[in-house]
């Protein structure tokens, strides 16, 4: 019975690979759930947040990866204001995070925004999202569909991120 077990998981391993696929399981949190992933190299747990518009650290985080010579000056990119799930807005720093690696893809420079909060929750946002290609979810699953090769389906350059920004920094000043 042991060895049918092994032979049937080892399969379903195999298909997904052959298919290509990644399948990662999440961590569920108080509802929501965490993704395993390296930022320019240190291991993160960020929130898999499909309503939220960047990736977004908080200072904290933002100080760790400088103090490691993990982001620099040359990584800066101005200011933005951004709205929160409740409404309020806030100033927000905006990197380069030059590298993120959620299990083996690795998503080049990633627009995302530092909190002044010290304790932000670090968020997995649309601007990494939106970069994995075609994914699906189902419950803690997570399943990114990838080319032949594993790399994303979905690329989008530096330039279309850049406008992107623009777009929401537009949006939000139209409000005030």
């Amino acid at each position: 019975m042991k060895r049918l077990y092994m032979i049937i998981v080892t399969s379903i391993l195999l298909c997904n690979y052959a298919l290509g696929q990644k399948t990662i399981k999440m961590e569920k949190e108080g509802g929501l759930y965490k993704i395993s992933c390296k930022v320019n190299g240190a291991p993160m747990k960020m929130y898999f947040d499909t309503g939220a518009s960047t990736v977004s650290i908080s200072k904290a985080t933002a100080l760790y990866l400088l103090e490691n010579d993990l982001i620099g000056p040359q990584d800066y990119r101005g200011k933005t204001k951004s709205t929160t799930a409740d409404g309020a807005i806030s100033d927000k720093m905006v990197i380069n995070l030059r590298d993120i690696e959620i299990a083996g893809l690795h998503l080049r420079d990633v627009l995302a925004t530092v909190s002044y909060s010290l304790n932000a929750p670090l968020l997995l946002g649309q601007t990494a999202i939106q970069r994995l290609g075609k994914i699906s979810l189902q419950g803690n699953i997570l399943t990114i569909h990838t080319n032949a090769s594993g790399q994303n389906q979905n690329k989008q350059d530096r330039a279309e991120l850049d406008k992107k920004l623009r777009n929401l920094r537009d949006t939000i000043e139209d409000r005030k």
